[in-house]
């Protein structure tokens, strides 16, 4: 494993900075680089925990294949879904918000509310 990689994960681990610790298991999850099995389960297990701030900084940054990695995993549903398309309106990240809605359409459809009386 490169330097590089384990200063990542030192960082991770050691750090009380919420914000540092969702960048550093960020970019150790999405990591090319060959890292032990348990540093990525380690990564894994923090995003997943912590999906909301995860997801919104990727749709702050656009990024499309990463948010798809993530929607893959099935760490989410219907309702964080509604919160994330909501979530990259605010924000004006329309390409992650387009996105966002075809998946949301595909995995969970959309329901039209019925009034009738």
């Amino acid at each position: 494993m490169e330097r590089k990689e384990e200063l990542l994960y030192q960082r991770f681990l050691n750090t009380a900075q919420e914000a540092v610790r969702l960048t550093a298991a960020l970019e150790g999850f999405f990591s090319k680089a060959d890292i032990p099995e348990e540093q990525r389960d380690a990564y894994a297990a923090y995003l997943k925990r912590r999906i909301r701030p995860a997801m919104e900084r990727l749709i702050r940054e656009n990024a499309l294949e990463k948010l798809d990695a993530l929607e893959q995993l099935g760490w989410f549903g219907a309702r964080e879904m509604d919160a994330f398309i909501l979530q990259a309106q605010r924000l004006g990240q329309e390409a992650a918000m387009l996105w966002l809605m075809r998946r949301k359409g595909e995995r969970y459809g959309y329901h039209d509310r019925d009034f009738t009386l």
